[in-house]
């Protein structure tokens, strides 16, 4: 590691969280002997001894405890810095590494990366599909996009664009087996459900002020999204969507809404919403960009629905006239 203006700061943290010298030593590419005389030249400097030194451990302090807080902020906060320069300097290259859930990626993520890469052709893109909650810093990603109620955790999170979820089924479901009006006509049809950790059983289902809650029994369970669309394409049963992937299908003919004027929502009625959930409160300016992207065309996508006009069968990525 190159040894810079916080280099006792790099080592005493690298110590402190290893419990090691030896093992410091080795993350940083440096001797045993170099890392001990760096953390002696921090404690000269900060006048207390910071680590207690034993034949089989190394531990903080308290006031090693404190002082590791601010340490480890200081280092954040300059690496932080040195890669907004780095932007500046650059503009958006490099490698962006993020998570999506894995209905975007057939609907309108390919949209989005189309036209990101006739704007930033430096920046090499690492999509990870998934409808798992991922966690970017274990991960190694810039972003993760989640869609839903946001989780409570240590993470930042930046809000893309709310949208409603539907009950859909096909043309061809409706013909054979009716078209349920009402939540409670539900029980006497075929449901699909996404097998994923946070998917409440139980359904609630808004028309104004009502909400009517329901017991969700599926006859097909399936873990991924796009799964879920597929089989309601294909007439298996009703499926609950997201508008931003039902809409065009509808728009097309290839989906009917069940249960008009419902959408399914909280417990509480809320509606949810995508979001990106990310470690820094720096994003690197190629991240920047793909949410930028991903928002505006979600917007696209939305627009004809919030003048009352059906989603239209094309491309929500299609930029729109200047």
């Amino acid at each position: 590691m190159e040894r810079g203006a916080l280099w006792e700061y790099q080592v005493f943290c690298a110590v402190a969280e290893r419990q090691s010298f030896v093992l410091a030593a080795r993350a940083l590419g440096a001797s045993p002997s170099a890392v001990t005389r760096a953390v002696q030249a921090l404690e000269r400097q900060v006048g207390v001894q910071l680590l207690l030194r034993s034949k089989s451990s190394v531990v903080l302090t308290p006031q090693g405890e404190s002082y590791f807080q601010s340490a480890r902020d200081l280092l954040r906060r300059e690496a932080q810095a040195r890669e907004a320069l780095r932007d500046t300097q650059l503009g958006a290259q490099g490698r962006l590494r993020f998570s999506a859930p894995d209905l975007l990626g057939v609907t309108l993520l390919p949209a989005v990366l189309r036209r990101y890469a006739a704007d930033y052709p430096g920046v090499t893109v690492d999509i990870t599909y998934t409808d798992k909650s991922v966690d970017p810093i274990a991960e190694g990603l810039d972003f993760a996009i989640r869609g839903g109620f946001p989780a409570s955790s240590d993470l930042l999170g930046a809000r893309l664009w709310p949208y409603a979820r539907l009950l859909c089924a096909s043309p061809d479901y409706v013909a054979r087996m009716g078209l349920p009006r009402e939540p409670e006509e539900l029980a006497r049809h075929r449901l699909i459900m996404h097998t994923g950790p946070r998917v409440l059983k139980d359904w609630h289902l808004r028309r104004d002020k009502r909400i009517v809650r329901m017991h969700a029994e599926p006859a097909v369970r399936v873990s991924t999204g796009s799964g879920l669309m597929a089989l309601a394409l294909q007439g298996v049963g009703i499926a609950r969507l997201a508008d931003w992937a039902a809409a065009p299908e509808i728009a097309r003919g290839t989906l009917v809404q069940v249960c008009p004027g419902y959408t399914a929502t909280s417990a509480q009625g809320a509606s949810p919403q995508m979001h990106a959930v990310y470690a820094s409160r720096t994003l690197p300016a190629r991240a920047r960009a793909m949410l930028a992207a991903i928002r505006e065309c979600a917007e696209d996508l939305q627009a004809p629905k919030q003048q009352g006009r059906p989603t239209p069968p094309g491309n929500p990525g299609q930029r729109r006239p200047a």
